[in-house]
C-alpha cells in the first residue's frame, strides 16, 4: 500500500532532481474516506500543494534576484520566476507524516522515486505568465491570488520528459 501525495515543486526544481521533499496529503482518517469524500479530500491536498507550489517558485525568484543584486557576478539564481508543480506521488506508507492542518499531513520524503509519480500538474502557460507578471507588479500575494482563480492542468508522468523540454 502506498499514500497518495502531492509534492509542491517547480519545473526548475524537478529538472535539478527532487532531493528531500514535503508533500501534502490527507491524514490517516481522511484516507480511510470513501467516494467521493475522499476525492474531495485528495482534491484539497493537491490545491494546498499548488499554493505551496506558487510561494516557494516567487520566493525562489525573489531570493535569486536578491543574490543577483547582491553579488551581479554570481551564477546565482537570475530572479526569473520557474513555473509552479505539483507531482502527485504514491509515497512509502511508512513516510513520516506530521499535522499540517486539520485533516492533512506533510509528509517528510528523503528521496522521490521517479517510478511512483503518478502524474504532473502545471498551469496553464499564459496564466503562469500572467503570474509572473503581476508578482513583478504588485507582489507575490497578488500573484498568488490569481493562480488561486485557475485549475492546473493534468499530465500523466511519462509526460514529464516533454514537458521539461517545451516548458524549458
Amino acid at each position: 500500500m502506498s499514500i497518495r501525495c502531492y509534492i509542491p515543486t517547480t519545473l526548475t526544481a524537478i529538472r535539478q532532481g527532487l532531493g528531500p521533499v514535503h508533500a501534502v496529503a490527507p491524514d490517516s482518517q481522511g484516507r480511510e474516506l470513501g467516494g467521493d469524500e475522499f476525492e474531495a479530500r485528495e482534491f484539497d491536498a493537491l490545491c494546498i500543494a499548488a499554493a505551496l507550489a506558487a510561494t516557494q517558485s516567487f520566493e525562489a525568484a525573489a531570493a535569486g534576484a536578491r543574490e543577483s543584486a547582491s553579488d551581479p557576478g554570481s551564477e546565482g539564481g537570475s530572479g526569473a520566476v520557474s513555473p509552479r508543480a505539483v507531482i502527485a506521488y504514491d509515497a512509502p506508507d511508512s513516510s513520516a507524516g506530521e499535522d499540517l492542518a486539520e485533516g492533512f499531513d506533510v509528509l517528510t520524503l528523503p528521496e522521490v522515486d521517479m517510478a511512483s509519480v503518478a502524474s504532473i500538474h502545471l498551469d496553464e502557460v499564459e496564466v503562469w505568465e500572467e503570474a509572473a507578471d503581476i508578482a513583478a507588479d504588485r507582489g507575490h500575494e497578488a500573484a498568488e491570488d490569481h493562480l488561486g482563480d485557475s485549475d492546473l492542468l493534468w499530465y500523466d508522468a511519462t509526460e514529464l520528459p516533454e514537458l521539461l523540454r517545451e516548458r524549458g
